[in-house]
């Protein structure tokens, strides 16, 4: 997956979660670059042991479904620590 792919991976993921992260939490959302908030997942998303785990299977099944399941499920971790 080029760095391209994985940041359009997230952008996706963050404008799924977005709407019920905002609405927990208002406040915070309110302050939080979305822009910003892609760039850094996206960074520490590429070097998170579950995602390159799941990059491996992938690549062996050949399956973006892994990758995309991967993304989000990182992405809700990620949010929660947030707070």
């Amino acid at each position: 997956m080029t760095p391209i792919d994985l940041k359009s991976h997230v952008q996706r993921a963050v404008a799924a979660q977005w709407p019920a992260f905002a609405a927990a939490h208002p406040h915070l959302a309110a302050v939080i670059d979305q822009g910003l908030l892609v760039e850094e997942a996206s960074q520490r998303l590429a070097a998170d042991p579950a995602f390159l785990a799941a990059m491996q299977r992938a690549a062996a099944n050949q399956r973006g479904v892994i990758i995309a399941q991967s993304v989000e499920d990182f992405l809700a971790r990620w949010l929660g620590r947030l707070l």
